[in-house]
Formats: structure tokens, sequence, C-alpha cells
């Protein structure tokens, strides 16, 4: 489902941290044009959600706040449900960053926020995993 995580910097004009969960890796030449797209939204973005229909099938969503944008990639639609609760993962996300997020810091110290956005999105997938989601509909 989730196939990237992309933390942009406004300030810097570009991505800070990538993370890919799926097959789709966001350094490939094959993505490059949909990362360019995803790229321009998220830094000119101001506040808010964006929702973008990319190429090959991949939907992202873009949630940004005043310096951080998050874009979170899937490779497939998503239904309302779904893009409210992965809103709000982008939205954690953004603003657990934010609180931390230093753009004097050189570009190999964002390891740290790395792992924060890896656990993140690992926690969501755990918690909403479809088993439980079937249960929920069964109740």
């Amino acid at each position: 489902m989730i196939e990237n995580a992309i933390i942009f910097s406004k300030e810097a004009n570009k991505a800070i941290v990538t993370s890919a969960f799926g097959e789709v890796d966001p350094e490939t030449e094959d993505f490059s044009d949909s990362l360019a797209k995803i790229r321009e939204i998220a830094i000119k973005l101001e506040k808010g959600v964006f929702n973008l229909d990319l190429s090959a099938g991949l939907t992202a969503i873009i949630f940004a706040i005043q310096n951080i944008s998050v874009a979170l990639v899937f490779n497939e639609s998503l239904d309302k449900r779904a893009i409210k609760e992965w809103e709000d993962v982008a939205k954690q996300i953004a603003s657990g960053i934010d609180k931390i997020y230093d753009p004097k810091k050189a570009d190999n110290e964002y390891s740290e926020y790395k792992k924060i956005l890896d656990e993140i999105v690992e926690w969501h997938l755990k918690e909403e995993s479809p088993i439980d989601k079937m249960k929920d509909a069964l109740w």
C-alpha cells in the first residue's frame, strides 16, 4: 500500500529524508518525474493537504505546515477513510519533525529523522492492518 514517505524542507527547497516501504525507490530515474511534481507542490503548498494522482497508478498525499511538508506515496487509490487516516499520519510526522528540525544541520545529520519517520509509518501499518479492519467491519 504505502511505497514512500518523503520529508521536504521548504527553506532548503529539497527533500531532506526519504524512506521506501515498497518497491518504488524515490531515488530512481523512473520516479524522477513524479518526485519533481511532488516536490513542487510540497515546497509551494503553504499549509494543508493536497492529494495528487501520479503516473504508474501511484497516489500521493502531501501535508504541509510552515517549514516542513510530508509526502506519502501509495501504489493504489485510497478510499476516503484511508485518506483521512494517512493525512493524520502525515500531520503527526510533520508536526513531530518540525519540533526538532534545524535547517542549519548538514544533510548527513538527518538520519535521526528517518528513524522517527520509519517508526511512525511502521506503527500505523501495524495498528491499521487489514485483519484489524476486517474485524472492525464484522463487529
